[in-house]
């Protein structure tokens, strides 16, 4: 059935159907599982068929989302060949049966020997003798455990390095990093961990946590309630596909008016706008202007790296006219008047450096801050992503916005929110770091410190910020270990422990550790690979 390109196979009343959270970007879309022995498959009748549909007519626009590309054959435990069928689940509130591109081809990327499988670890390796070599985990784990106790006994937790993802999909983020986090921080205690795409254990928006607003503090909900939608840096209909239209798309449309009018009793109601901050036409700006007309929607093409005056612009035009809110600065912060002074920017000043219009600003600032013909604040939402996370001045222009939103108190109230879009799901939930300080653990790695390095969900080689230099490194350091290992044939496990050891010891070695689905670049100078589970997988 993987080879059909002309027809769907539907499921008999008899599969087996389970749930899957979609884990590919930070939305969590649900989805239906239907898995059945590949030799059968349901009839087009209601009653003959697992989803319940009548498929001996034509059916409405929508009913379901299915195409061969959700379709796949894969090989259980036990050997047996199922078919499975992975379609998104209508009653789910985050995509109401809506798929996006990759959502749409989960079925496609579970395990198959002949498909996109082929490379996959099935069980952990060691590198000896100059090749992999299959092994087993009893083995594998002597030699992982072994090595950690000697290296803690001896030096101490801070010789333990680790590069470890901070996410996991399909809802397995909780469980997944509070696995880790145990392991690292409660068992081993050590403080030489870096974040898969950062050089240390720190936050991606760690000037809106020093703030005090952590990066996540609004709900889906909230895009249908807003008065305004500022989207930042993020390119939304492309990046977090269902999110936009299930749930911005509708406020945009004016499908949730109702809504809002309920939830926001007698306050002035207008159709909702968006606004884009962008050097770029997006395709999000396309659509949107097609879904709610060019009249409800600004692009603000700012020169690139001019977000910080855009803020700061903004900030001092609402001051000055008298739209921030004065109860909640006095409330809940400190230090605006300061921030005030340090930041002012007249907007003609913003509007040179930015390259836009001046009258545009202002009616960005009109539309999200002036205060509405029945008195209440609007409420506007602020999601900001990449654009102005990855960027030597991320911590400034963060900082900057959040500035603007608590001046003008869009945040912890419904419709509003200043929050990233998110590229994965992170579940963050890890016990606290030990260090005092964070360490930038490419650097350490690379000045000689670490005896044992682990790669969990990651790979250094392609994603530290001294790549060439830090891969240069580890295969040195690295090929002094090997050099070790491939001289204990038919050592005892103690043996090689002890070998190892002193390779990274005394000679300037590190054992490296990867643990992944698939090998990656980082084996041309690992020691051992551990195998890991993809979700769908693993009981949760």
């Amino acid at each position: 059935m993987a080879t059909n390109k002309d027809r769907v196979t539907l499921p008999p009343v008899s599969a087996q159907r389970t749930n899957l959270t979609c884990h590919f970007c930070i939305v969590g879309c649900g989805y239906h599982v239907y898995k059945w022995p590949e030799n059968s498959e349901g009839g087009r009748a209601p009653g003959e068929n697992a989803l319940g549909l009548d498929f001996r007519k034509q059916l409405p626009p929508l009913t379901v989302i299915m195409t061969p590309a959700m379709q796949n054959t894969i090989v259980d435990r036990d050997g047996r060949r199922q078919n499975i069928m992975i379609v998104p689940d209508k009653q789910c509130s985050v995509n109401k049966g809506l798929s996006s591109t990759r959502g749409g081809q989960l079925a496609k990327v579970m395990f198959t020997p002949d498909g996109v499988g082929r490379a996959r670890l099935r069980s952990p390796r060691v590198y000896v003798s100059d090749q992999w070599v299959d092994t087993s985990w009893d083995d594998a784990l002597a030699l992982y455990a072994g090595l950690t106790k000697k290296i803690l006994d001896r030096d101490g937790p801070a010789a333990l390095a680790f590069d470890c993802f901070d996410h996991g999909g399909a809802g397995g983020g909780f469980e997944n990093t509070w696995g880790t986090g145990k392991l690292m921080f409660t068992a081993l205690k050590t403080p030489l961990v870096r974040i898969h795409n950062r050089p240390a254990y720190n936050s991606e928006c760690h000037a809106t946590r020093e703030m005090g607003i952590g990066e996540l503090n609004n709900s889906y909900e909230d895009a249908e309630l807003a008065d305004v939608i500022m989207a930042i840096g993020c390119n939304s209909y492309e990046t977090q596909t269902n999110y936009f239209l299930a749930h911005w798309l509708p406020n945009l449309q004016g499908q949730t008016m109702d809504k809002r009018k309920q939830r926001f009793p007698g306050e002035t109601m207008a159709a909702a706008k968006v606004i884009f901050v962008d050097p770029r036409r997006t395709t999000t700006i396309a659509v949107a202007e097609q879904a709610a007309g060019k009249e409800n929607v600004l692009h603000l093409d700012i020169e690139p790296g001019t977000d910080i005056a855009l803020f700061n612009g903004l900030l001092t035009y609402v001051v000055d006219q008298g739209w921030h809110d004065k109860e909640f600065i006095a409330t809940y912060t400190k230090g605006f008047d300061a921030a005030l002074r340090a930041n002012k920017l007249p907007l003609d000043e913003c509007s040179r450096i930015t390259g836009v219009p001046a009258d545009k600003l202002r009616r960005v600032a009109e539309w999200a801050y002036k205060p509405k013909a029945s008195g209440h604040r609007p409420h506007t939402m602020h999601a900001y992503e990449k654009g102005i996370i990855w960027g030597n001045d991320n911590y400034l222009i963060q900082s900057a916005l959040v500035d603007l939103v608590l001046a003008t108190h869009n945040v912890g109230r419904r419709g509003t929110g200043v929050v990233r879009m998110g590229g994965h799901q992170e579940g963050y939930a890890r016990p606290p770091y030990p260090g005092n300080t964070k360490i930038y653990v490419d650097q350490e790695i690379i000045h000689g410190k670490g005896l044992m390095y682990t790669a969990w969900g990651a790979n250094p080689f392609q994603t530290t910020l001294n790549a060439q230099e830090h891969r240069a490194v580890i295969l040195h350091r690295s090929g002094i270990v090997r050099e070790a290992m491939s001289r204990q044939r038919g050592a005892s496990m103690q043996q090689m422990v002890d070998a190892i050891y002193d390779a990274v010891k005394s000679k300037g070695g590190l054992f490296l550790v990867n643990i992944n689905l698939y090998p990656t670049t980082l084996a041309d100078g690992a020691h051992l690979m551990l195998p890991a589970a993809h979700p769908g997988e693993m009981n949760l």
